[in-house]
């Protein structure tokens, strides 16, 4: 005859846990201030209430530099005594938002699955 508590341990291991939801997929709805983002068709919703979203999707900053030299022409004619040029210069870059409606996205709950994370844009 068993021990009791094998048979316990047994029971727990045997009974019905929920999966946990681990990361995901989800479709952008609608951004701006009122953001929204479903979840396993619709099942689940995203927003400010529940939800966090990476700087990233939200604006991205990048610097640049460049440095360039040649001649100009007009009509494949030189254009002028002085046709030569160089240029250069730098600056930054900013693009905002990335994240469109109709664009999926990665989603990953919390350890609780009461909270999410919007991670970035999947192409």
């Amino acid at each position: 005859m068993e021990d009791w508590h094998v048979d316990l341990a047994q029971q727990f291991k045997d009974r019905d846990n929920p999966r946990p939801m681990g990361a995901m997929l989800g479709l952008v709805v609608a951004i701006g201030d009122n953001w929204l983002v479903t979840l396993k068709d619709g099942a689940f919703k995203v927003d400010k209430s529940n939800g966090y979203i990476c700087n990233q999707i939200l604006r991205h900053e990048a610097d640049y530099s460049y440095e360039h030299a040649g001649t100009t022409t007009v009509g494949g004619c030189l254009g002028g005594a002085n046709t030569n040029y160089s240029a250069k210069g730098n600056g930054k870059i900013h693009i905002k938002p990335l994240w469109q409606v109709g664009d999926h996205v990665l989603v990953v709950p919390d350890m609780r699955e009461q909270h999410f994370f919007i991670v970035d844009i999947v192409r």
